[in-house]
């Protein structure tokens, strides 16, 4: 990819706490990779890298599975056992 072909997306974010931030760029991250084009989220000098690492994994603390047991309300929905 050279930089004449590139293009920018910016979102600017007001009143979001540190965990809202790193929800909000790892969904960003999600997305674009399910579009499957190159891409970089450059999060910003006051983001600590080591909280987008912790929220991603807390993704996997949900469990589609657990909904039968009253769980994450995606599971709950999906008729989880």
């Amino acid at each position: 990819m050279t930089s004449d072909d590139s293009r920018r997306i910016t979102v600017q974010l007001w009143g979001v706490d540190d965990e809202q931030y790193a929800d909000i760029a790892n969904v960003i991250w999600m997305q674009m990779q399910a579009v499957g084009c190159e891409f970089t989220v450059k999060p910003d000098i006051r983001t600590d890298l080591t909280e987008l690492d912790r929220r991603w994994d807390d993704y996997s603390q949900v469990s589609w599975e657990a909904g039968a047991k009253r769980g994450a309300s995606q599971a709950v929905e999906a008729g989880g056992k």
